[in-house]
Order: structure tokens, then sequence, then C-alpha cells
């Protein structure tokens, strides 16, 4: 019985040691890792596995991703009315009209965490706001 049981573990882990994958980068730059040849005429490299997560000995493990800063969380209250503030916030606004007046596609965020691409009515309607806002905070 314990023959059967090792030959059956055997052969459950024999694909695992003949594993052939293959790294190839597309059009765009962006590099690929797969158990499968990529698509016909692509120069592509094999990658030998060894069915382990050991790295191979002399190779050191790459360190792990470097947390990412968390973002800024607004203040719970107003902004104090300072001179720097207000150099601050004008600096913004002229950043934004920047990029708004630029034709490329501009996209502002939804409130949930996402962004919603801006149509011709919704930027206009943010050049307006930002104009207005600069007019108030820009002297």
């Amino acid at each position: 019985m314990r023959r059967i049981v090792t030959l059956a573990v055997l052969l459950a882990a024999c694909p695992l040691a003949f594993a052939q994958a293959y790294k190839w980068k597309d059009a765009q730059g962006v590099t690929h890792y797969a158990d499968s040849p990529p698509p016909a005429g692509t120069k592509y490299d094999k990658v030998k596995t060894t069915g382990s997560v050991v790295p191979p000995a002399g190779q050191t493990p790459p360190p792990p991703p470097a947390a990412k800063p968390e973002p800024e969380k607004p203040s719970a209250g107003p902004t104090a009315d300072t001179p720097e503030n207000r150099a601050k916030l004008c600096a913004t606004l002229k950043s934004n009209m920047e990029t708004l007046a630029k034709p490329q596609q501009v996209s502002v965020d939804d409130g949930k965490g996402g962004q919603v691409p801006l149509d011709d009515a919704g930027r206009k309607r943010q050049i307006e706001t930002t104009q207005a806002q600069m007019t108030l905070y820009c002297k």
C-alpha cells in the first residue's frame, strides 16, 4: 500500500520537474511569462524552472517591494487663510488650468476612489470653476 501512495506522489510531482516557462516582450515592451510558447514569430527565451520557491545557490532573492507612501488625507477642518496657503492653492489652480487647456483626455476623481474621464461639457464646467476660483484666490 505504501508503494502505491509513493508512486502516486511521484507521478503527481513529475510534471513539475519537466515544467517549461517562456519569457518574451510584446510590442509595448511589457514582459510576459507563460507556460506555453508565445505567438508565432515572437522572439522568446526559455526559462529554467526548478519547481521550488527557493532561489538557486549563489543568488539572493529580490528585496520585497517598498511600501507605497500613504496619500495625504484631507484635513478635517478648513484650511487657514494665510498667504502661504493662498499661494499653494493658486499654484494648484494654475496647474489645473494648464492641464484643462491641453487637448489630451482629462479624468477627475469620482469620489469613490476611481477616475471618470471628462467630456467636453465637463471640461468646460471645470475651466469655468477654476477661473472663478483663480479670480478669488490668485490676487
